[in-house]
């Protein structure tokens, strides 16, 4: 089954909001050759009902979260979310994530907030 990527603006608020709310499987700085390698894992590990990868680039995330200086990702890394409700068994790959370096989409957005209100910035968690 082939994977379907679908690359996201930072004019799409209504996907990065979906990936936030939906606490989106992420993972930052894969290499975008690799999507489907990432993909390979997690269904063999936790089943997928949908092959849908979610790539947002960091000049992305700066321009949608507002994020600067130190706090900002270099423009060109990759983030690739998939969405849990593709996800078939959501438990087995909570502790597997951890193998890959996965983590939560809203907990990089609150995480980045932070530090950004830690700056004296404007900390965007929602769009």
């Amino acid at each position: 089954m082939s994977t379907n990527v679908i690359t996201v603006n930072s004019n799409d608020t209504e996907t990065l909001n979906r990936l936030y709310n939906g606490s989106a499987l992420t993972l930052e700085g894969l290499n975008a050759d690799d999507i489907d390698s990432l993909l390979d894992y997690v269904d063999e590990v936790a089943g997928l009902k949908n092959r849908t990868a979610y790539k947002i680039s960091g000049a992305t995330m700066n321009n949608a979260y507002k994020l600067t200086d130190d706090n900002a990702y270099p423009d060109n890394l990759t983030i690739v979310c998939v969405a849990l409700e593709d996800i078939k068994d959501v438990d087995s790959i909570v502790m597997a994530r951890f193998d890959f370096g996965g983590r939560w989409f809203d907990d990089v957005v609150d995480n980045n907030a932070r530090r950004e209100e830690e700056n004296g910035n404007e900390g965007i968690r929602k769009l």
